[in-house]
This record gives structure tokens, C-alpha cells and sequence, in this order.
């Protein structure tokens, strides 16, 4: 009887022992365990990888804005090696002070890169896509710091458009209480849909490359303008020195301009302002005009040399024009007249600001007000106060190409919305502003110049092309030296032509070195031998 008794109680003993321990594993881990669960699912925090908007597109529905490849390196700082810094500068293009600031926080935080980065510890990696390619900056402009308002160019002028297709790519991870990530547990896209529909401009993406490749071989500040010559069509800009689009407050105290839209800045003109006056000159019928050029010319007291100090000795206006010749030019214009002289500029648009995109504009630049012989001088050879912007040096060529028509310029295409192009209304033709006859023998002059003339460093592998040299003096010495501004412009091919292509060149050696190789390697990309 005893026994049975103590049987009972030993097991009795046992259950209250085994109810003991389950308790405490509970309260030790199922419970807390499942309210550590709870804290750590209430703590899931999101970072916003990077913002999206409507893209802007090329010619050819090719996105120049908004579809570019890259990848987001989200670092998470307790689990990255101080030692992986330099790396991770070289992959980001951020500041290192900026990172190691970064770094001593708990808190994850996100770079770009361009390039797909190979492993990191502490860093992880999500393929997507950023703002912009590089090409033709100025032109389309940049956003805010957040990735969402439009500041300038053309982000600016449809900004309100471009955000109505606006949206986010964001992470989401589990954070502690300090909101550091917590090892082990992963990050997580959380899919948002990337609208296609944008903007639509005349750009051409391969032209936009190319004249930025060649800009930056030639032309260390200058600037460069792609147009159709017949529609009056932007097909390229380039303004040099540039920027990167997503660090601009490494810009905004600098002194170089690189914010700075050149092609759209007014600037000093030089002889290719020669087109008016030989312009002038055939419709007054003075084409046989001949001078005999000693190597320079004088006018009340003054001297103005030619570039060739040795003289072109007797010269028509074809080789004039051919070789520069500025006292050919000079006496051309003393007989022509500042009313002449003015009177066509005027057809040609100059002094007046050109509407590219809106409130996107090319600056009129300023027109000389008649004054005595010196000043008629001076502006024969597109000297003194004469100044246009690279646009409009481009629409006055366009002329010439195009048989006399003054073309409308323009950069809107029309609008890409649920998969189709939605195109703008057809634009007029242009007004014109030369006879045919006129215009060809002004194209004969340009042909003349690439093939025989200070051009010849602008002629291309196929196809033949024409145009006009400048160097424009500005008045600035350095090292002894003054300063000149420089451009080539033309058209390409020579025979029908399509494109017009002008140079402009801050303190460049000539027109003719500088420019022209910039232009036939243009032409060189159209054809397709480049």
C-alpha cells in the first residue's frame, strides 16, 4: 500500500516538473521569442532607392532622360569594412568625407553607380535605372536633390508634365530600435511600376554622343549646335565645360560656367558674319567687286590687318570669302553701306532672341546701331559690338543650305503616351528671306572655302560639305597673346544638303584648326565612315 502511495507521488512530481520547464522554455523562448518577432516586424523601415519621372525620348523613341542602366548600392554601415572605402568612392563618385560621416551612423543609406560593382561585405546591390545619359546636359537640364522637380532646360519647362508619371523604387529591411539594419534578415524591393510615357524632342541620341565625343577631343570651352537645315529641327547641342547632372552643388560657385548654356549665349561673331555681307553685296549686284589686298586695309587713320599680313593681291568675292579676306570685306562694306548692311542681318534674324522650347530661348545678342566708317568696319568683319548666339550662327547657315528660307527653330516632337506618339501640329516651312539664286551662289562660296579655302580641315571622307571659318578677336591678352573666339559653320553634304553643323570655340587657334576637325568628324558619324 505504501509503495503504491509513493508511486503516485513521485509522478505526480514529475508532471508538476515538466509543466515547471515547459513554462520557462515558454516565457525564455516561445514568448519572448514570438514578441521579439512582433518588435521586429513593427520596426520594418523603407529607403527609397531612387524616384522616377516621365522620359524624355529622342527622335528615333530612343530615351535620352529617365531609362538609363545603373545600379543602387544600399550600405549598410555596421557590416561594411572601412578597408572596402576606396572602392566604394571609385563605384559612387561620392565624397569621402561625405561617406566616412555616413559610415559612423547605424543607419543604411544608398549610392549610384553607372557600373555593376562586384561583391561588398555590408553592401547590396539592386539593379535600376537613373535620370540621365550625358548627353546634351544643358540642353535637358537637371532636377532637385530629390530627384523630383525640374530646375532647368527642358526637366524645367515640363516639369509638370514629366511628374504626373512620377513614382518611387523603394527597400524595405528590419531595423532595431536605433534603426541600423539587422544582420541576417535581408532587404526586399518593393515593386513599383515605371511609367514609359513622356516626352518627345527632335534630339537625335547617336548625334547628341558623337558631337559631345568630338567637343570634348577639340574644344575645351565652346559649345555646338546639330540642326536640319530644311525644318530648322535641333538635333544635337553640346556646351562645354560640362556637368554632372546629380551633383550640381559642386557647381553652383564655381567660375568655369559650367551651367552655362554656350550654344544659347550670346557670343563675339567674327567672319562668319562674312554670309550677310556677301549676302548683301550679290542682291545689290556687286558680285564682280574686286580689291587688291596689300595685307590689310585703312580706314580714318586706322589699320586693319588681314590674317595673310603678305596680301591676297587682287581678289574677287568668291575667293574673299574663300581666304577670309578681311580688307576685301572692309572696302566691300564702305561701298554696301551700314542700312544695307543691317537691313539683311535683319532678315537674318540677328538681335532678335530665338524661342526654342517654350521659355527656352537663344539670346538675341546685340546689333551694332549705325556709327562712323570704323564701325562699319568692324561689324563688315563681324567685329566690335556684334554678338549672336551659336543657334543663330547655325539658322543663318541653314540659308544658305536650304536655298533662302529663314527656318523656324525647334526642339518639341510631340508627346509618347500609352505606347504611341501623340505628334505635335506640322510645322511651317519657314520664311523666306533670299532668292534661290542668291542662296547657291552663297552656297557655291561655302563649298569653295572647304575645298580651297581656310576650310579644308573641315572637309569630310564622303559626301563633299561647305562652309565659313571665324576668328573673332575679343579685346583679352593673356601671356602676351589675345584671346580669339573661334568658329567653323556649315552644312553636309555638299549637294542636298541636311544637316548644319557650327563650332564656336572659346580662345581656340583658328576657325579653321580648332573647329572644322569637330565638324567633319560629325559628318564622318552621318555618313557612317566614322
Amino acid at each position: 500500500m505504501m509503495i503504491r502511495r509513493t508511486g503516485a507521488f513521485y509522478f505526480a512530481l514529475i508532471l508538476a516538473l515538466t509543466a515547471i520547464l515547459f513554462r520557462v522554455f515558454w516565457l525564455s523562448v516561445g514568448e519572448n521569442a514570438y514578441r521579439a518577432e512582433t518588435v521586429i516586424s513593427s520596426r520594418t523601415k523603407q529607403l527609397t532607392l531612387y524616384h522616377t519621372k516621365g522620359l524624355i525620348y529622342d527622335e528615333e523613341l530612343s530615351p535620352v532622360a529617365g531609362d538609363q542602366p545603373c545600379w543602387y548600392l544600399v550600405v549598410n554601415p555596421r557590416d561594411f569594412s572601412s578597408e572596402q572605402l576606396d572602392e566604394l568612392v571609385a563605384l559612387s563618385g561620392a565624397d569621402r568625407e561625405t561617406l566616412r560621416e555616413k559610415l559612423k551612423k547605424e543607419t543604411p543609406f544608398v549610392l549610384q553607380s553607372e557600373t555593376e560593382p562586384g561583391a561588398l561585405p555590408g553592401v547590396t546591390v539592386f539593379e535600376g535605372v537613373g535620370r540621365y545619359s550625358g548627353v546634351a546636359a544643358h540642353l535637358l537640364g537637371y532636377l532637385d536633390s530629390a530627384g523630383e522637380v525640374g530646375l532647368s532646360g527642358v526637366e524645367k519647362e515640363y516639369n509638370d508634365y514629366l511628374s504626373l508619371f512620377s513614382s518611387s523604387v523603394t527597400i524595405s529591411y528590419s531595423a532595431d530600435a536605433v534603426f541600423g539594419a539587422i544582420a541576417g534578415l535581408g532587404m526586399e524591393t518593393v515593386d513599383t511600376s515605371i511609367s514609359e510615357n513622356g516626352l518627345v524632342l527632335t534630339l537625335n541620341k547617336k548625334l547628341c554622343s558623337a558631337l559631345d565625343q568630338a567637343m570634348d577631343e577639340y574644344v575645351q570651352v565652346g559649345a555646338a549646335v546639330i540642326m536640319d537645315c530644311k525644318t530648322g529641327a535641333i538635333k544635337a547641342v553640346s556646351s562645354r565645360p560640362s556637368y554632372e547632372e546629380s551633383n550640381i552643388s559642386d557647381y553652383l560657385e564655381s567660375t568655369e560656367g559650367e551651367l552655362v548654356n554656350r550654344a544659347f549665349s550670346a557670343q563675339s561673331v567674327g567672319s562668319v558674319f562674312k554670309i550677310v555681307v556677301a549676302a548683301c553685296a550679290l542682291e545689290a549686284g556687286m558680285e564682280d567687286f574686286v580689291y587688291a589686298c596689300g595685307g590689310g586695309i585703312v580706314i580714318n587713320d586706322r589699320a586693319f590687318a588681314c590674317h595673310d599680313h603678305t596680301g591676297h593681291g587682287e581678289i574677287g568675292m568668291k575667293e574673299a570669302f574663300a581666304q577670309s579676306c578681311n580688307a576685301y570685306f572692309i572696302a566691300l562694306g564702305q561701298l554696301l553701306g551700314y542700312e544695307r548692311i543691317a537691313e539683311m542681318a535683319q532678315r537674318f534674324g540677328f538681335g532678335e532672341s530665338i524661342e526654342i522650347l517654350g521659355s527656352i530661348a537663344a539670346s538675341g545678342g546685340s546689333f551694332p546701331e549705325e556709327g562712323n566708317n570704323l564701325s562699319l568696319a568692324n561689324l563688315s568683319i563681324g567685329q566690335g559690338a556684334l554678338t549672336a548666339s551659336p543657334v543663330q550662327v547655325a539658322r543663318m547657315t541653314a540659308v544658305v543650305a536650304n536655298g533662302g528660307v529663314l527656318p523656324d527653330i525647334y526642339l518639341y516632337k510631340g508627346l509618347y503616351l500609352n505606347g504611341s506618339l501623340k505628334s505635335a501640329e506640322q510645322k511651317e516651312e519657314g520664311t523666306r528671306i533670299l532668292s534661290e539664286e542668291t542662296a547657291e551662289k552663297l552656297k557655291e562660296y561655302c563649298i569653295y572655302t572647304v575645298e580651297h579655302g581656310t576650310g579644308r580641315n573641315a572637309e569630310p571622307s564622303t559626301g563633299g560639305a561647305g562652309g565659313k571659318t571665324a576668328s573673332a578677336q575679343t579685346g583679352v591678352v593673356e601671356n602676351g597673346v589675345e584671346k580669339l573666339n573661334v568658329y567653323f559653320t556649315g552644312f553636309y553634304p555638299a549637294e542636298d544638303p541636311q544637316y548644319v553643323i557650327t563650332v564656336y570655340a572659346e580662345g581656340g587657334e583658328s576657325g579653321g584648326k580648332t573647329c572644322a576637325p569637330v565638324f567633319r568628324k560629325i559628318c564622318d558619324v552621318i555618313a557612317g565612315t566614322a
